[in-house]
């Protein structure tokens, strides 16, 4: 629970008020009440209370105004004592008002440099934000340009699709009794494959843009077989089979939708080239999401190449580091600042088989 005071700068005139009560209380006590205590000292409970709220010149005026308070009072009301002791108590709350406020004012400065160091500290946050999100648009543009036969042939597909239809649909409506039932099937279909077609081009224009991050609540499964069907050509190029074991029903997590499935496709991409020196068994790309303690969804990526070696496990999400002889090392290590900004982690996990397998934990929304 989220603490609130009712001093200090959230109720400056509340402060100022009750400081500028005590001051009044002790002055008139110490003035005419004639006790032989030391009630003065209460002034550096004035000077504390002024100095949450003012700056270090006000507070310093406040000082300068307990210690006059201090020499009026004893001048009005223990100037005719016959003994010092007054006098010695006027002296110890001077000295008392003193060291407080030097206390006082280095606590000031140093809850000024404070929050200046946090404010610095906030900008450079900031600053580091931007730097790796501009980093993972330009991965996502690069990893694009390496996928362009992929894209082109999925979106080819519909393309194709529509224009079959269309022909179909034609020569349905030319014939000398028009069938008017498959003519609008084929139509149908023709509708369909645009609407895949737009939807295709839809998200590769969402990997491709530059935007602001949005989280909201996505079902992963969905993301998954979007990146597959976008991976489609990729994974018959490697001669490769696409295995998906999801959980049923909808796997929701609040995320970004691109930044997610730019994880799943690098890691995917990663599988499928891990597998392309692979002749002596089935080259499989698993994929498989459950729910662990109720809490966090789990997604794996799982292939069956040579598998990763401990020593090079240990440094696969650092930054820079690379086991491909054209890699930039920034895929691993991006994907990991993604995953860590969504309150996950990702891991790398030898299986008992051959193999790899990159395991994401994401917060169930």
């Amino acid at each position: 629970m989220e603490r609130v005071s009712l001093l200090g700068k959230q109720n400056p005139t509340l402060t100022l008020t009750l400081a500028g009560a005590l001051a009044l209380f002790v002055f008139l006590v110490d003035s005419f009440g004639h006790y032989a205590t030391a009630i003065m000292v209460l002034y550096s409970i004035v000077v504390m209370l002024a100095a949450t709220v003012l700056s270090s010149r006000g507070t310093l005026l406040v000082a300068v105004a307990c210690i006059g308070a201090t020499v009026i009072g004893h001048l009005i009301g223990h100037l005719d004592e016959e003994t010092f002791s007054s006098l010695a108590r006027a002296t110890i709350a001077c000295f008392s008002i003193v060291a407080t406020t030097a206390l006082t004012l280095r606590i000031q400065a140093d809850s000024v440099r404070l929050a200046q160091q946090v404010r610095e500290l906030n900008r450079t946050h900031e600053a580091l934000n931007r730097s790796t999100a501009e980093l993972a648009h330009a991965t996502r543009v690069t990893m694009l340009g390496e996928l362009a036969a992929s894209i082109a042939h999925e979106v080819s597909q519909p393309l194709a699709a529509i224009t079959t239809h269309g022909e179909a649909g034609l020569r349905w409506l030319r014939r000398e009794t028009p069938n008017l039932d498959e003519a609008c099937h084929a139509f149908e279909s023709m509708t369909s494959n645009a609407r895949r077609s737009s939807e295709i081009i839809r998200r590769i224009r969402a990997l491709a843009r530059k935007s602001e991050t949005v989280f909201a609540p996505l079902d992963i499964n969905g993301i998954i077989v979007e990146t597959i069907d976008l991976l489609d050509r990729e994974v018959k190029k490697h001669g490769a089979v696409v295995k998906m074991d999801l959980t049923p029903g909808e796997l929701t997590v609040t995320g970004d939708r691109v930044q997610l499935q730019q994880v799943l496709i690098n890691l995917a991409v990663n599988g499928l080239q891990a597998m392309s020196s692979i002749h002596d068994r089935p080259r499989e790309l698993r994929l498989h999401t459950r729910v662990e303690e109720g809490r966090r969804a789990v997604v794996a990526v799982e292939d069956s190449g040579i598998g990763i070696a401990p020593e090079v496990a240990s440094r696969l999400f650092v930054a820079f580091f690379t086991t491909k002889a054209e890699g930039m090392g920034m895929g691993l290590s991006i994907c990991r600042s993604i995953v860590e900004g969504h309150g996950g982690s990702i891991s790398c996990v030898s299986p008992p088989q051959r193999g790899a397998r990159m395991q994401i934990e994401l917060p169930i929304a």
